[in-house]
């Protein structure tokens, strides 16, 4: 009896024993297959950020117009369709799906590789050249058309990369013709990887450069850091703010580290919130409150209208509000210094206002901690007339253009005139040296519901 009792353990034990290696056995291709199917999907997804780049290039080779912009755009189009190539060739997709995509992309890449050095040896686009670019932009912009009917299949499940992966020559056989019409030859629009918020700055080389111009002052201990933390909080309610340095910050800006909490009754209310205040000067650099906001109670222009009573009342004079962007209930606003009458856009602060009550929840301060000091700019060489003529006719201006700063790399700016056109459904923005009319920046507008998005 002992023996089959031994017996019938060793068995218990060898079944559990097989039972967990198949456990195990599983989980680890389980893991196989994530990892697998996350490789698909980031080449996926980088595929397709390369494409819509490609495209938008396309769109500002159409409106730029000095030949410095035109090599450079070009190159750049040449570079972005290979960098898709690239991320296309690792999708487990065969040539009868992506044999189009490829093909078009690769004469994209070409095509825009031989204008780049035929305007590197100075001579001119052809007008039989520039209605192939428009075919092009518009061929690529059907293409992203359906990429984003190949993402909404991704994210609801319908299409898996694994699975599309491992049914290998039998399943694509049988669905082929359906994958083909969904256009699986480019990737969705929408997973492009965010285009540059404008309110973040289109122009933010700055924030690379090591030295915060802006940053000036007598060094401040602790005491005053948490004094300066809480006058920047922006109190709804006749709440305590308790404030405590938690450690200090390194990097181009040396900080403290401050968190806040509301108390009230005895009791704190809500999470901490946190700001970065500069060891010299006393500046904040960045704040954040967070909570809760579920409803949206106040306009955007209410919401604009407090963010800028909020930094004029601690101290930002002359900032002009230009673009902004909304985030659920909250709106974040892109202020600029305007000086002698020039928009000075490195100089920016971003304020995020809630839209239940009109609380300043976020401060970004440091664009203009990093760039900002008086400045001695030049006298515009070119009259706004004289500068509209350098754009390019093709583009549709509204309205009149203004003097803006912009800054090129991590130590250059440049005065320019900004002009707003639109060609088709597009708008650009499109920036012309104020001194000598040479054509320094075109970027392209997006506007939402939301707010205004540049590429």
């Amino acid at each position: 009896m002992r023996k089959w009792i031994t017996l019938l353990g060793l068995a218990a034990l060898a079944v559990l024993g097989l039972g967990y290696w198949g456990y195990q056995q599983y989980t680890n291709r389980q893991l196989l297959q994530t990892a697998l199917g996350n490789n698909y999907l980031r080449a996926f997804y980088n595929a397709s950020y390369h494409v819509q780049n490609a495209q938008v290039l396309l769109g500002k080779s159409l409106v730029a117009s000095g030949p410095g912009q035109y090599e450079q755009l070009f190159e750049q189009i040449w570079i972005q369709s290979n960098q898709a190539l690239d991320n296309l060739s690792q999708l487990p997709v065969g040539d009868a799906l992506l044999g189009r995509t490829n093909k078009f992309i690769t004469q994209l890449g070409d095509y825009s590789r031989m204008l780049s050095e035929q305007v590197a040896l100075g001579k001119p686009v052809t007008g039989e050249q520039w209605n192939t670019l428009n075919r092009l932009y518009n061929q690529a912009s059907d293409l992203n058309s359906e990429l984003r009917k190949i993402h909404a299949d991704v994210a609801d499940g319908r299409l898996n990369f694994f699975e599309l992966a491992a049914a290998g020559s039998t399943r694509l056989a049988r669905e082929g013709r359906k994958l083909a019409s969904a256009n699986f030859q480019e990737v969705d629009r929408e997973m492009q990887g965010y285009p540059t918020l404008i309110y973040d700055g289109p122009f933010s080389d700055h924030m690379e450069r090591s030295e915060a111009r802006g940053v000036t002052g007598t060094m401040i201990n602790e005491n005053e850091a948490k004094s300066i933390a809480r006058k920047f909080y922006d109190n709804k309610g006749e709440d305590n703010i308790i404030a405590r340095v938690t450690g200090s910050v390194e990097g181009n800006i040396p900080a403290y580290r401050v968190e806040m909490v509301r108390r009230s009754g005895g009791k704190v209310r809500g999470e901490p919130a946190v700001a970065d205040i500069s060891k010299k000067g006393g500046h904040l650099i960045w704040m954040i409150i967070p909570r809760n906001i579920t409803r949206a109670g106040w306009s955007i222009e209410q919401a604009g209208a407090r963010a800028g009573e909020y930094l004029e009342s601690h101290g930002y004079r002359n900032m002009t509000m230009s673009y902004y962007q909304r985030n659920d209930n909250t709106v974040t606003f892109n202020y600029a210094l305007t000086q002698d009458g020039v928009i000075i856009y490195p100089d920016l602060v971003k304020v995020t206002v809630a839209l239940d009550n009109g609380q300043v929840v976020g401060v970004d301060a440091r664009g203009y901690l990093m760039s900002h000091r008086k400045r001695s700019l030049p006298r515009p060489g070119l009259t706004e007339q004289q500068a509209r003529t350098l754009v390019n006719e093709k583009l549709n201006l509204q309205g009149r253009g203004r003097l803006a700063l912009i800054p090129l790399e991590v130590d250059r700016e440049r005065l320019t005139w900004e002009f707003k056109g639109t060609l088709g459904p597009d708008t650009y923005l499109v920036y012309i040296n104020a001194l000598d009319g040479n054509e320094e920046k075109v970027l392209k507008l997006i506007q939402t519901r939301d707010g205004a998005l540049t590429m």
